[in-house]
C-alpha cells in the first residue's frame, strides 16, 4: 500500500471523527474516546486493505469488486478513499478492471 493512499485515509477518517466530535459535547473524555475511535478505524482500514491486496492476486474482477462492496460498508468510509483504493488497486493488479457505469455504486454514499 502506498503512502498516498495511507495519507488519504488517515486524512479522510481525521475529518470523519472531528466532524463526529463537533456534534457532541465538548468534554476531554469525548475528544479521547473519539481519538481512540479514529485509531482503531485507520488501524482496521490498514489492515483490511492489506487482506484486500493480497486477496487480489488470487481473485477475479468480480470477487474483487465484492470485497470492496463490503469495505464500503466501514464507518468512515467515503468516496475519495474508495475512489484512491480502486486506482492503487487497478495500479497493484493489471487483471482488475472495473467498469465505472457498472460500478457506480461503489462510490455513491450518504452523505450527512
Amino acid at each position: 500500500m502506498s503512502d498516498s493512499l495511507t495519507e488519504i485515509i488517515n486524512r479522510e477518517l481525521k475529518k470523519f471523527y472531528f466532524k463526529n466530535f463537533r456534534r457532541r459535547g465538548k468534554s476531554l473524555k469525548t475528544l479521547e474516546l473519539i481519538k481512540e475511535c479514529y485509531f482503531d478505524q485507520f488501524n482496521f482500514f490498514i489492515d483490511e486493505i492489506d487482506k484486500i491486496f493480497i486477496q487480489s492476486r488470487n481473485m477475479k474482477s468480480e470477487k474483487i469488486i465484492e470485497s470492496l462492496l463490503n469495505f464500503k460498508k466501514n464507518e468512515g468510509c467515503n468516496k475519495i478513499i474508495m475512489k484512491a483504493l480502486i486506482d492503487e488497486l487497478s495500479n497493484f493488479n493489471s487483471a482488475f478492471i472495473l467498469n465505472l457505469v457498472d460500478h457506480k455504486y461503489l462510490f455513491e454514499f450518504d452523505e450527512d
